[in-house]
């Protein structure tokens, strides 16, 4: 529930690092933490932790059909799907979380869980949009996407999608290979297997965003 600000408040854009509760970090690069996208709103009261941390309603749609496409053509005796913001410890003060990430089953059976964040890296990840404020790193969306990506590439990850709702374009990178950026009609291959348009997925389900 939003409230206004009182005529004698000011909007606060500045805060020291001990004034944020840590449930406000989305991310850590180097040991400094990257809020979520709206955290300055929390801090003066204009919004709920809950509001910014939630999914949209087109992001809802996105993530549960990519999802349900996934969990119905990937092999599940080849590969583990999962989602709900899946933490990776990259190094040391370095953590980050993803939408949507494809495990190697026999991989993932075979390691030691420890009830910490992943050290090991999936073969794939999915992103859908941009949760994170990179404004305090200086950095644009785009920027924050690149170093993001590069990131997923140099922890081991073989497959990034990214999937931008108010463009409605993904973005796909590989190791070694340029990166592209496409519209939502444009055929993905994953693992090499399995190929969707998410425009075609939305058609067959009836939704048009």
């Amino acid at each position: 529930m939003e409230t206004a600000l009182s005529p004698k408040k000011r909007y606060r854009h500045h805060f020291a690092k001990h004034e944020i509760p840590k449930s406000l970090i989305y991310e850590m690069y180097d040991g400094k933490p990257m809020y979520y996208k709206g955290y300055k709103d929390v801090m003066n009261h204009l919004k709920s932790t809950e509001e910014i941390m939630g999914q949209s309603d087109i992001q809802y749609i996105l993530l549960n059909i990519i999802l349900k496409n996934l969990f119905r053509n990937l092999d599940d005796d080849k590969y583990f799907v999962g989602s709900n913001e899946t933490g990776f410890h990259l190094s040391k003060n370095n953590n980050i979380s993803s939408d949507i990430v494809i495990f190697d089953k026999e991989i993932l059976k075979n390691r030691e869980n420890k009830g910490k964040y992943f050290d090991i890296p999936p073969l794939v990840v999915i992103e859908i949009d941009i949760e994170a404020d990179a404004k305090d790193f200086g950095l644009s969306e785009f920027d924050y996407y690149s170093m993001k990506t590069k990131s997923l590439l140099d922890f081991g990850v073989k497959e990034v999608f990214w999937f931008f709702s108010a463009s409605k374009q993904v973005a796909i990178a590989r190791p070694n290979q340029d990166w592209i950026i496409a519209n939502w009609d444009k055929e993905l291959v994953v693992l090499g297997e399995y190929k969707f348009s998410l425009e075609k997925l939305l058609e067959k389900e009836g939704f048009k965003l």
